[in-house]
């Protein structure tokens, strides 16, 4: 039995819960609008230069893995001198060398990056038509 004394019927809604729908529906102002669903803005000519820069910044990147490999051959190199028994004192100038060109790199890889993902930010976030 339903609240107000009526049976349902095959799994139809009772009174009850079409008064509260109707109650909704009388208390909405008619001069509101309803809020609309906000869509992205995405700039396409935009995301087109992003994905037309990203081979340059993919080639930057392989070259900067190229010079990496190079440091850790000299850092490899290094290891080999100072397991044979070598004194550090007599290869420090290798080791700082080797060690600013590893900073360096590292730098110049973490830019490439920083810019790559600020070019695709902005693609990403700048207004444009929308779809």
């Amino acid at each position: 039995m339903s609240h107000d004394g009526k049976q349902k019927r095959r799994g139809g809604k009772g009174r009850q819960s079409t008064k509260r729908r109707g109650a909704l529906h009388r208390d909405a102002l008619p001069s509101v609008p309803l809020p609309r669903r906000r869509q992205p803005a995405i700039n396409d000519s935009k995301r087109a230069s992003c994905l037309a820069a990203s081979p340059g910044f993919a080639d930057a990147l392989e070259h900067h893995h190229a010079e990496l490999l190079k440091s850790r051959l000299k850092l490899d190199e290094i290891v080999h001198l100072l397991k044979a028994g070598t004194d550090p004192a007599s290869i420090r100038n290798i080791i700082e060398t080797a060690v600013e060109e590893c900073r360096v790199t590292f730098a110049k890889g973490e830019e490439t990056l920083d810019d790559l993902k600020e070019l695709c930010t902005t693609a990403e976030e700048s207004p444009g038509p929308k779809r």
